[in-house]
């Protein structure tokens, strides 16, 4: 049970700083399209590159910022049902809740899985995004956080796992689902 608080701290911080970091890339997002726009009609000289990067740095916020939505338990879903069984019954609201969160992990998986070869591959043949002699960006740190991602969010779906195989076990009270 210390283990796991330790593991939920050390994986708490991590989670906090990646969506810290994904909030730091929007401000640096929405400065980017303003100058980019402003370039464009006071000087007819938009940025080079302001789609192209804008676009992945989307795809970049949504996996650094996806774990810490699970952690805080605001990631999308019906709760009304849910919440009613875990007042009924805990014990079946647990195994729900153990289902889902071992389905999350395994989804997480199935990404990562997808996506190392794809970076391993962007990394060794140096893919990138863009136009060549406009703006070229390397494709492979798109990919390292896609992985990341899916990494730091699978292993909170584990913790939330953990937790509801310990409410059953009567180790720690039924809690809700990705709630702390």
């Amino acid at each position: 049970m210390r283990g796991l608080t330790t593991l939920d701290r050390a994986l708490g911080a991590l989670i906090v700083a990646s969506n810290g970091f994904g909030s730091l890339l929007i401000f640096g997002m929405t400065l980017a399209v303003v100058a980019d726009v402003t370039g464009r009609y006071l000087f007819n000289r938009p940025i080079n590159g302001t789609t192209e990067m804008v676009t992945m740095l989307v795809v970049i916020v949504l996996y650094l910022q996806i774990p810490y939505t699970l952690r805080s338990g605001r990631m999308t879903r019906s709760d009304g049902f849910h919440g009613k069984l875990m007042l009924r019954s805990p014990a079946i609201g647990n195994v729900l809740g153990l289902v889902f969160h071992a389905a999350g992990a395994c989804l997480m998986a199935v990404i990562m899985m997808g996506a190392w070869p794809k970076w391993h591959a962007a990394w060794r043949e140096g893919y990138y995004v863009g136009v060549i002699d406009v703006f070229t960006f390397p494709e492979w740190p798109l990919l390292f956080i896609i992985f990341f991602g899916c990494g730091l969010t699978g292993l909170q779906f584990v913790l939330l796992a953990a937790r509801n195989v310990l409410a059953l076990c009567g180790a720690q009270p039924s809690v809700q689902s990705g709630s702390h």
